[in-house]
């Protein structure tokens, strides 16, 4: 089936995909549990909507892993808990969780200090970000610079221009985004990762998980829409693309730390895909 098919991740992703799934695992143990009890009661609609919530967390964790699900999957063990057996501890359990979940949506601006971003050696890809860079050339890319910071939060941001030299990608082990430039300081950024919010003159086209081959095609379609709004990417050039995508990873980041996502269940899903829709025409319009 297509919609449950993934693209590979990251190492790192990995591990928080398996943990949360292992965890989700525990969770319909859980439920099982609590709903053979019901059962042998005799309450089998309860025990029935028991197992139902199971499967369908299960399910949930298995088909969206990019999703913060370890947040997702300890939430939902606290509900199962509180339900199972109402008293302090799993009450106390509940409100640290939604504490927990505050203070993620008070921080989800990004970690990254901007004023510590620098020119890193020209042909540096991050660890776990090669098979991305790769994929991109294999698609006509050329990689023509670094930049990134040694601070506690290593990141190296892989440069790559299109042969048509309209846009450029910055690729990381974990997000690659794609922006081509436009006049008046606007830029559209194609991204695998919503998790962020953006300044106005920005339009997102997030296609989450995306790998990039996907974003690829995903930012031509955008391109193509927009060229039939008369928007045309400005040229991009190789002596100062790298500054251009510093100083965008800057101001991106000064703008999410003044205006975080926040939220309780904010789980940075993004704004979506550019596409034909009215939804996407009112976007354009207003970055337009």
């Amino acid at each position: 089936m297509a919609f449950l098919k993934q693209p590979p991740l990251p190492l790192a992703a990995q591990r928080m995909v398996w943990l949360s799934r292992a965890i989700s695992a525990v969770a319909l143990v859980v439920a099982v549990y609590a709903g053979a009890r019901w059962a042998a009661a005799g309450h089998t609609v309860i025990a029935f909507l028991f197992l139902t919530i199971g499967v369908a967390y299960v399910l949930a964790t298995w088909v969206s892993p990019l999703s913060p699900l370890l947040w997702v999957a300890i939430g939902g063990m606290v509900a199962v808990l509180v339900i199972l057996d109402l008293n302090t501890v799993t009450i106390t359990l509940a409100v640290a969780t939604v504490i927990l979940f505050w203070l993620r949506g008070k921080k989800q601006g990004s970690p990254i200090d901007p004023s510590k971003l620098r020119l890193m050696s020209p042909d540096s890809v991050m660890p776990g970000a090669e098979e991305f860079v790769e994929e991109l050339k294999a698609l006509g890319w050329r990689h023509v610079g670094s930049y990134g910071t040694n601070s506690s939060t290593p990141i190296t941001a892989s440069v790559l221009v299109n042969s048509d030299m309209d846009r450029f990608a910055e690729v990381t082990d974990m997000v690659i985004g794609i922006e081509s430039r436009f006049e008046g300081g606007r830029y559209l950024v194609t991204h695998n990762s919503g998790r962020a919010t953006l300044p106005p003159n920005y339009l997102a086209n997030d296609v989450l998980a995306a790998t990039p081959t996907e974003l690829a095609a995903a930012h031509q379609h955008a391109l193509q829409i927009l060229t039939g709004r008369g928007a045309i990417p400005l040229p991009i050039d190789d002596e100062t693309v790298v500054a251009d995508a510093i100083a965008s990873e800057v101001e991106a980041i000064e703008w999410s730390k003044q205006h975080p996502t926040g939220g309780l269940f904010n789980f940075g899903g993004g704004v979506g895909a550019l596409d034909s829709s009215s939804v996407s025409a009112q976007r354009i319009e207003v970055w337009l």
